[in-house]
């Protein structure tokens, strides 16, 4: 007579096998839920970043469509006043644009005699005024709802700026923030560096630095 061994030892090791790989692999409910929230964080700009964004200068931007907080479109003549223009692509829910906005405030302070400051978001009117409101600090903003100039240079990461001329003419642009980025601007200004030891610069990165996507 054959001795046949009972798979039933085998099936109840295979069934205590397949509980414990449940038990070492099942989510933990307890466990916070994944949040859809923009995690934000600064990224180094790399030379690549300079070298596309370089090929956006030299375009006329003066028939870009940009709006007030008020819904009224802002036609590039109003903003230039005949001097260059200064402009910094900003994200609403960005932790790095409201870190930057410091930065850039000392820099406009020293150059507003020279050149016109913008700030360019695509939230909504409330958006953009709890934005500026976080900041700490009065920032002449413009709204660019569908990202279509930011697109159109483009720039893909808040803290991107550029200067352009007073006829739309974009003359540089720079991917990301940094000291020596924020000399660069004034230096075509015709205006002295800002000095590290400036209270307001305390942190500013000391290499070409972006934040969120846009």
């Amino acid at each position: 007579m054959i001795n046949v061994k009972s798979p039933w030892p085998i099936a109840l090791f295979l069934v205590a096998l397949a509980a414990l790989i449940y038990g070492l692999t099942r989510p933990d409910s307890n466990a916070p839920a994944i949040s859809n929230e923009k995690i934000s964080r600064r990224h180094p700009s790399s030379p690549s970043d300079l070298q596309i964004l370089n090929q956006s200068t030299g375009q006329n931007i003066a028939q870009s469509v940009l709006y007030r907080m008020d819904g009224q479109v802002a036609p590039w003549s109003s903003l230039a006043k005949e001097k260059p223009v200064v402009l910094v692509f900003f994200s609403h829910d960005c932790d790095c644009s409201l870190e930057f906005a410091k930065y850039f405030a000392v820099a406009m302070e020293k150059s507003q005699i020279k050149a016109s400051w913008f700030f360019i978001l695509a939230g909504t009117p409330d958006q953009i005024h709890q934005f500026t409101t976080k900041t700490g600090t009065d920032l002449p903003v413009l709204r660019d709802p569908n990202y279509q100039l930011s697109h159109r240079l483009g720039i893909t990461k808040s803290g991107c700026f550029i200067l352009a001329q007073p006829d739309g003419l974009v003359s540089a642009i720079w991917p990301g923030i940094s000291l020596a980025g924020l000399n660069d601007l004034l230096s075509r200004l015709h205006l002295p560096p800002l000095s590290p030891d400036l209270p307001g610069l305390s942190g500013a990165p000391q290499a070409p630095t972006a934040g969120c996507q846009l």
